[in-house]
Parts: C-alpha cells; sequence; structure tokens
C-alpha cells in the first residue's frame, strides 16, 4: 500500500488510508508468527461495511484488505511447509451494504467466509460459536471498527476479550467521542457508560483541559479493554484528521504477547509517514479549491508537520518523565519492563527507548547491564537490566 493521489481509491478518505495501512502492515508479521504454531487463524470483522468503497474490486476495503494479506502469508508458510487454514466472520448491519459484503463472500472460494445481517452485538453468539469450531490450534484476531461509539458496549463484548487465544483491534472513535463525553443528556450518559463499562470515567475527566481529557478518555478506554479482557498489554496509535490538527480516532490494540506489541508498534511507526503524506496532500487539494489554482510544488514541500511533531514530542515527554519515575522508584528494572510501562503511549516506540538510554549512559544517570561481550543494545526478552544512577 502506498500514499494517497488523485487516483487513489482513498482520497477523501485518508485516515481509512492510514487505518488499512496499519492492519495490513500488522497481519502480515502476525499470520506469519501465528502460522508457526496455529493451523487456524478466524479472523472476525464486527462492523464490515462496505462503506464507500471507490474501487469495483472492494480493494479499499478493511475485510478484503485483511483476506488478501492472510493469503499472502498462507502462501507464504507453504513455502516453509506450514498450512494456514483461514475462517472469517464478517458481520454488518445495513442491509445495501450487507448484499455487496454477501457478494464479495460468495465469490470467496480458498477461505471460509462467514456473514451475517445484524448488529455486532446480536452476532456475539454465534461469533463464538465460529471461534470454537476452529479447533483447539485456532488463533482469533476480532476487529471492531464501528462508525460511531455506540454497538460494542463492554459488557457485550467481555466475552470476545476473553477468548484465548486471541487479540483484539478496535476503532476508538475519537472525535465522536470527545464532541459527547460532556454531554448532559441522559442517553448520552447511558450510551458512554456502557462505552466504558462503568461511570468512574466521569470523574476522571473532572478540571482537564480539553487535549488531556482526550488522552485520558484514551487511556481510560484502554484500561477498561485490559481489565475486561485480561490483556497484559494494550497500547494506542493515534489517526490524525486528514485536513484538521486533531485526532480522527485511536486504534486500540490488544493482545497477551509481547512480541504483539513490538510489531503493532512498528506497524503504527511505519503508517505515521503514510499518514502524514496522506494528510499534506488532502490540505493541498483543500487550499487549490479554495484558491481555484494548482500549487506548484508537491504537497509533502509545503506541508507543515508542526501539529504531528509537537504530538509526538508530547507523548514521547510523558512517557520518558514516567519511565524516570519509575526507575528512580525501583532502581533496578528489566529492559522489558522499561518497553512495558512505556509501550501503551502512541507515537513511542523502541527507537525512542533506546535513545533515551543512550542519554542517560551519556550522563552517567543509568548502567545498562547483562550484554553479552558482543551485545551492544539491550533487546527484549534478554534479561537486560537498567540500573538508575542519578538522584
Amino acid at each position: 500500500m502506498t500514499k494517497t493521489n488523485r487516483d487513489d481509491p482513498y482520497e477523501g478518505r485518508e485516515q481509512t488510508l492510514v487505518k488499512h495501512f496499519v492492519l495490513e502492515k500488522y497481519l502480515q508479521r502476525f499470520a506469519m508468527i501465528v502460522g508457526t504454531w496455529n493451523d487456524t487463524i478466524n479472523y472476525v470483522d464486527g462492523f464490515s461495511g462496505p462503506w464507500n468503497l471507490k474501487s469495483g474490486d472492494f480493494a479499499d476495503s478493511s475485510f478484503a484488505t485483511a483476506l488478501r494479506v492472510l493469503r499472502g502469508a498462507r502462501y507464504a508458510l507453504r513455502a516453509k511447509g506450514r498450512d494456514l487454514r483461514l475462517r472469517c466472520f464478517f458481520i454488518e448491519e445495513d442491509a445495501k451494504s450487507y448484499e455487496r459484503l454477501a457478494q464479495f463472500a460468495r465469490e470467496t472460494t480458498d477461505a471460509e467466509v462467514v456473514t451475517k445481517n445484524s448488529e455486532f452485538i446480536q452476532a456475539i453468539p454465534e461469533i463464538e460459536v465460529f471461534l470454537r469450531a476452529g479447533g483447539q490450534h485456532a488463533f482469533g484476531f476480532t476487529f471492531i471498527d464501528p462508525t460511531g461509539w455506540t454497538g460494542f458496549a463492554m459488557k457485550e463484548i467481555r466475552r470476545l476479550l476473553l477468548h484465548r487465544p486471541g487479540e483484539v483491534l478496535i476503532n476508538f472513535m475519537t472525535s465522536y467521542i470527545r464532541r459527547f463525553a460532556q454531554s448532559p443528556e441522559k442517553i448520552r450518559q447511558q450510551e458512554f457508560e456502557d462505552l466504558f463499562g462503568s461511570a468512574e470515567f466521569r470523574d476522571e475527566m473532572v478540571g482537564l483541559a480539553s487535549k488531556d481529557r482526550e488522552d485520558a478518555l484514551v487511556r481510560r478506554y484502554m484500561r477498561s479493554v485490559r481489565e475486561t479482557g485480561e490483556f497484559p498489554y494494550v497500547c494506542a496509535a493515534v489517526v490524525l484528521h486528514p485536513q484538521k490538527d486533531t485526532a480522527h480516532f485511536h486504534l486500540i490494540y490488544a493482545t497477551r504477547d509481547m512480541k504483539g506489541v513490538e510489531v503493532f508498534k512498528e506497524a503504527e511507526k511505519a503508517a505515521m509517514k503514510v499518514m502524514e503524506e496522506a494528510r499534506a496532500e488532502a490540505q493541498q487539494r483543500k487550499r487549490e479549491a479554495r484558491k481555484k489554482q494548482p500549487e506548484m510544488f508537491a504537497a509533502p514541500v509545503l506541508h507543515r508537520a508542526a501539529y504531528y511533531e509537537g504530538l509526538k514530542e508530547s507523548h514521547a515527554a510523558a512517557a520518558h518523565n514516567s519511565l524516570v519515575v519509575l526507575l528512580r522508584q525501583r532502581g533496578r528494572i528489566t529492559y522489558d519492563t522499561a518497553w512495558e510501562a512505556i509501550l501503551p503511549a502512541p507515537l513511542v516506540w523502541e527507537s525512542d527507548l533506546k535513545e533515551w538510554i543512550r542519554e542517560w549512559q551519556g550522563q552517567g544517570l543509568l548502567e545498562l547491564q547483562g550484554l553479552t561481550p558482543k551485545e551492544r543494545v539491550p533487546k527484549l526478552g534478554r534479561r537486560h537490566i537498567l540500573e538508575w544512577k542519578g538522584s
């Protein structure tokens, strides 16, 4: 997948391009890893659509993107003597969209594709049956990608979050949730309590400025997913609005395996370059439409990434400071523990952690222990130790 252009089906849907890029990059590695020790992948898409497609072959839909990537992994695994069975369950409520979804399923002959025309929550009992039917050596991946903030109450999706082995990716529609989180309307209050699984989030928002409140809402939802699904690792990737300096949504990823975090964070990092290129083109189109004339230079040349860079700096500073506090409190922690402490933050990657460690070593604030003579940098899973020497 490449950045958008004037003939691209993602023009005007740049946020969807980024979402599909993350999904694609993650699933590529996910399927190759899972396929080495499981013989089946159960892929569930709870809000399949399709919506607003511009391609005639479903190529710009999430379900077709996912199946294409999983097929590629299956082909690669066959070269290694592994056979990967692909099973998909796609759910869509809208009748017209479902007709197209069912058409896609009928045309798919190399994977098991089950579809259902219903609300996502109503389909959960059947999803559970579907997951169990995959057998003991099946791994589940559930993608919850709504167009709003309703239809996936925490208490309802609990059974899917608890499925093992399994992971989940949830589109947390930040732009909608930010707008209505403080709504006084009683029905909205209940909707948000259902979304988060409790009413506690409201007390945690009191007194916070707009941006801080948004970050707190995301963290609170991540905590609900972690506690409800009993996931040790939950992290988020932010996807910005194509034409505005604000978050459009966050992709919340939950797993029980540190390797999954590593792969997701790599996908997030790669997606950010695609996102900024796509935003540059979207903003250029807006300027050209307003001026009614084309600009001389390409969009990336004119694009100001100040908002993105400031956002990354803010998240990195918060993660950096929280890690310093942890090091001061404990004195010695493993490299894995340090990574686990910062991984929930969007726009913070392992490369940032390694850079901080180098800086602290250079300042005499930290000693790195446990490396072999041939190792120069700490690595996950090696029991490398960070010992704080600062005050």
